[in-house]
Protein backbone atom coordinates (compact mmCIF):
# COMPACT_ATOMS: atom_id res chain seq x y z
CA UNK A 1 0.00 0.00 0.00
CA UNK A 2 1.37 3.37 -0.84
CA UNK A 3 1.77 6.08 1.52
CA UNK A 4 2.66 10.01 0.85
CA UNK A 5 4.12 9.91 4.42
CA UNK A 6 7.22 8.82 2.66
CA UNK A 7 7.58 12.65 0.81
CA UNK A 8 5.34 15.02 3.19
CA UNK A 9 3.58 15.06 6.09
CA UNK A 10 2.07 18.38 5.29
CA UNK A 11 -1.84 19.25 4.91
CA UNK A 12 -3.79 17.76 2.17
CA UNK A 13 -5.34 20.87 0.18
CA UNK A 14 -7.20 20.02 -2.79
CA UNK A 15 -8.31 16.10 -3.69
CA UNK A 16 -9.64 15.98 -7.21
CA UNK A 17 -10.56 13.10 -8.88
CA UNK A 18 -11.98 12.60 -12.62
CA UNK A 19 -14.14 8.86 -13.18
CA UNK A 20 -12.86 8.10 -17.08
CA UNK A 21 -14.33 5.92 -20.06
CA UNK A 22 -12.86 4.96 -23.16
CA UNK A 23 -8.91 4.87 -22.51
CA UNK A 24 -6.42 2.96 -20.14
CA UNK A 25 -4.22 3.67 -17.52
CA UNK A 26 -1.18 3.80 -19.40
CA UNK A 27 -2.90 6.73 -22.17
CA UNK A 28 -4.20 8.24 -18.95
CA UNK A 29 -0.93 8.02 -17.41
CA UNK A 30 0.81 9.39 -20.20
CA UNK A 31 -1.67 12.32 -20.55
CA UNK A 32 -0.86 13.41 -16.67
CA UNK A 33 2.79 11.65 -16.38
CA UNK A 34 3.91 14.39 -19.71
CA UNK A 35 4.71 17.32 -18.54
CA UNK A 36 4.63 19.25 -22.11
CA UNK A 37 0.54 18.73 -21.83
CA UNK A 38 0.46 20.86 -18.62
CA UNK A 39 -0.46 23.61 -20.58
CA UNK A 40 -3.67 21.85 -22.56
CA UNK A 41 -5.41 21.28 -18.95
CA UNK A 42 -3.80 23.99 -15.92
CA UNK A 43 -5.50 27.06 -16.72
CA UNK A 44 -2.28 29.45 -14.96
CA UNK A 45 0.49 27.09 -16.93
CA UNK A 46 1.86 29.34 -19.76
CA UNK A 47 4.59 27.39 -21.15
CA UNK A 48 6.64 24.57 -20.08
CA UNK A 49 10.61 24.12 -20.18
CA UNK A 50 12.20 21.13 -20.37
CA UNK A 51 15.55 20.10 -19.20
CA UNK A 52 18.37 18.08 -20.64
CA UNK A 53 17.58 14.81 -19.50
CA UNK A 54 20.54 13.23 -17.32
CA UNK A 55 20.99 9.45 -17.42
CA UNK A 56 19.55 7.72 -14.73
CA UNK A 57 17.25 10.32 -13.26
CA UNK A 58 14.22 11.54 -13.92
CA UNK A 59 13.21 14.24 -16.22
CA UNK A 60 13.04 17.64 -14.76
CA UNK A 61 11.16 20.84 -16.02
CA UNK A 62 10.38 24.22 -14.95
CA UNK A 63 6.77 25.56 -15.75
CA UNK A 64 6.20 29.14 -16.33
CA UNK A 65 2.76 30.42 -14.46
CA UNK A 66 0.50 33.29 -14.40
CA UNK A 67 1.30 34.83 -10.86
CA UNK A 68 3.81 32.31 -10.03
CA UNK A 69 6.39 32.59 -12.82
CA UNK A 70 9.44 29.62 -13.10
CA UNK A 71 8.39 26.58 -10.87
CA UNK A 72 10.91 23.82 -10.79
CA UNK A 73 8.95 20.55 -10.71
CA UNK A 74 11.07 17.54 -9.58
CA UNK A 75 9.69 13.98 -9.53
CA UNK A 76 10.14 12.36 -6.17
CA UNK A 77 8.36 8.99 -7.41
CA UNK A 78 7.60 7.31 -10.43
CA UNK A 79 5.75 3.88 -10.92
CA UNK A 80 3.72 4.40 -14.13
CA UNK A 81 0.91 4.06 -14.96
CA UNK A 82 -0.15 4.10 -11.44
CA UNK A 83 1.32 7.18 -9.68
CA UNK A 84 3.97 9.63 -9.65
CA UNK A 85 4.15 12.25 -6.43
CA UNK A 86 6.40 15.81 -7.53
CA UNK A 87 7.69 18.55 -5.38
CA UNK A 88 7.25 22.21 -6.66
CA UNK A 89 9.05 25.26 -6.24
CA UNK A 90 10.47 28.88 -7.57
CA UNK A 91 11.71 31.66 -6.14
CA UNK A 92 7.97 33.45 -6.73
CA UNK A 93 6.21 30.35 -5.88
CA UNK A 94 4.53 31.13 -2.79
CA UNK A 95 3.73 27.51 -1.61
CA UNK A 96 6.83 26.54 0.18
CA UNK A 97 6.21 23.17 0.98
CA UNK A 98 3.90 22.08 -2.10
CA UNK A 99 3.86 17.90 -2.72
CA UNK A 100 1.74 16.47 -4.98
CA UNK A 101 0.83 13.08 -6.21
CA UNK A 102 -0.96 11.71 -9.03
CA UNK A 103 -2.86 8.31 -9.16
CA UNK A 104 -4.49 6.24 -11.93
CA UNK A 105 -6.76 2.96 -10.90
CA UNK A 106 -7.48 1.30 -13.61
CA UNK A 107 -11.48 -0.36 -12.47
CA UNK A 108 -12.08 -1.96 -15.37
CA UNK A 109 -11.06 -2.56 -19.57
CA UNK A 110 -10.73 0.83 -20.35
CA UNK A 111 -11.99 2.88 -17.79
CA UNK A 112 -11.31 3.95 -13.81
CA UNK A 113 -10.63 6.95 -11.54
CA UNK A 114 -7.62 9.78 -11.65
CA UNK A 115 -6.86 11.22 -8.53
CA UNK A 116 -4.70 14.30 -7.89
CA UNK A 117 -4.01 15.52 -4.57
CA UNK A 118 -1.97 18.50 -3.45
CA UNK A 119 -0.50 18.57 -0.04
CA UNK A 120 1.18 22.14 1.86
CA UNK A 121 0.71 23.77 4.73
CA UNK A 122 2.97 27.24 3.75
CA UNK A 123 1.80 30.11 1.95
CA UNK A 124 4.56 32.99 1.98
CA UNK A 125 3.76 36.59 2.13
CA UNK A 126 0.32 37.89 3.24
CA UNK A 127 -0.77 38.66 0.01
CA UNK A 128 -0.72 35.25 -1.11
CA UNK A 129 -1.89 33.78 2.20
CA UNK A 130 -5.33 35.72 1.42
CA UNK A 131 -5.96 35.77 -2.36
CA UNK A 132 -4.55 31.45 -2.77
CA UNK A 133 -7.00 30.27 -0.64
CA UNK A 134 -9.63 32.09 -2.30
CA UNK A 135 -8.70 31.83 -6.45
CA UNK A 136 -7.08 28.52 -6.08
CA UNK A 137 -10.06 26.02 -5.84
CA UNK A 138 -11.75 27.67 -8.59
CA UNK A 139 -8.42 27.78 -11.05
CA UNK A 140 -7.85 24.09 -9.63
CA UNK A 141 -11.44 23.15 -10.28
CA UNK A 142 -12.07 24.76 -13.98
CA UNK A 143 -8.44 23.35 -14.67
CA UNK A 144 -9.65 19.51 -13.91
CA UNK A 145 -12.81 19.87 -16.09
CA UNK A 146 -10.64 20.94 -19.01
CA UNK A 147 -8.13 17.93 -17.87
CA UNK A 148 -11.68 15.88 -17.68
CA UNK A 149 -12.37 16.06 -21.26
CA UNK A 150 -8.80 15.45 -22.36
CA UNK A 151 -8.54 11.74 -20.64
CA UNK A 152 -12.21 10.56 -21.26
CA UNK A 153 -14.07 11.53 -18.26
CA UNK A 154 -17.59 11.01 -17.00
CA UNK A 155 -17.57 13.03 -13.55
CA UNK A 156 -15.12 15.37 -11.89
CA UNK A 157 -14.70 16.36 -8.16
CA UNK A 158 -12.53 18.55 -6.70
CA UNK A 159 -12.62 19.33 -2.79
CA UNK A 160 -10.34 21.81 -1.70
CA UNK A 161 -8.79 22.55 2.02
CA UNK A 162 -6.80 25.73 1.00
Amino acid sequence: MFNISAFTSATLRMDARITYEGKSADEVFDIMGDPERITDWYLLAKQVKMHPQVEGEEQSFNVEFTFFGDVFEEILHWDPPHRYVYLAKGDDFPIKDYVACIEVTEEGAGCGTMSWKIYSDVIEGEHFQRILPVILPAINEASMNKLCELIGGTSCTVDSYF
